[in-house]
């Protein structure tokens, strides 16, 4: 059986942990929200970003419509200017740029066409990605629900861990309780006070020497691992 005052610190140890562990769920909670809050940021921006995409498509094609009927105006206008001129260099001019003008409506028709196929795919791959986003987006909501949840219930347990502990460190021994709370600055994690098994300390998972083997067994005297300073019993 270990020291009594050993079995009351591994009850100190046991609460403090149990103590830290709920301040580090609490902890990482706003770290764990604001990455949730980021996504769904970036889930707007995709979203979006993809209509703009698609408007910038309906925008060039508007254009294009635009310039094909410029085209179709300065048609009708060579060739009522054609009725009124008299010299054949000067009809044959116009009729020049009546079919220079038909071809590059031929040409702004085809990528007219182009064009509203593309915005037909783009608006198909828009509205599926944009569903998807939208479902994940309510998950990631639901998730900040449920983090906000854990953060109540955190919260109203955390007053009890911070009693239990305080009322462990009350019914421990005044000494052995200042080595825990050095060692516990020292250790970076628990256990701070460990057992010997196998004439190892089971903190450090290193041999100790048989002179603290030996001290570890004579109760009422805090004995410490010669490898990383833990309070260790047997």
């Amino acid at each position: 059986m270990p020291d009594p005052q050993i079995e009351k610190l591994l009850i100190v140890q046991d609460r403090d942990v149990a103590l830290q562990k709920i301040e580090q769920e609490l902890a990482r909670i706003p770290q764990e929200r604001a990455a949730l809050e980021a996504q769904i940021t970036a889930e707007q921006a995709n979203i979006e970003a993809a209509r703009l995409e698609l408007q910038q498509k309906e925008v060039e094609r508007h254009e294009l419509d635009t310039e094909v009927k410029a085209k179709e105006n300065a048609i009708n206008r060579f060739r009522n200017q054609q009725l009124e001129v008299k010299k054949n260099d000067e009809y044959r001019a116009l009729t020049h740029q009546i079919e220079q003008s038909e071809a590059d409506i031929s040409q702004l028709e085809e990528r007219e066409i182009e064009l509203m196929l593309a915005i037909d795919e783009s608006r198909e791959t828009f509205e599926a990605e944009k569903a998807a986003i939208e479902v994940r987006m309510v998950e990631q909501k639901k998730q900040i629900e449920r983090l906000a949840e854990r953060e109540i219930n955190l919260k109203a347990s955390i007053d009890q861990a911070r009693s239990a502990l305080e009322t462990a460190r009350q019914a421990a021994d005044e000494q052995f309780l200042g080595h825990y709370d050095r060692v516990r600055k020292i250790a970076r994690r628990a256990p701070y006070v460990a057992r010997i098994e196998a004439h190892k300390c089971t903190g450090c998972h290193l041999r100790v020497c048989n002179e603290v083997s030996s001290a570890a067994l004579v109760a009422g005297q805090p004995s410490f691992c010669d490898q990383c300073a833990r309070m260790v019993y047997a």
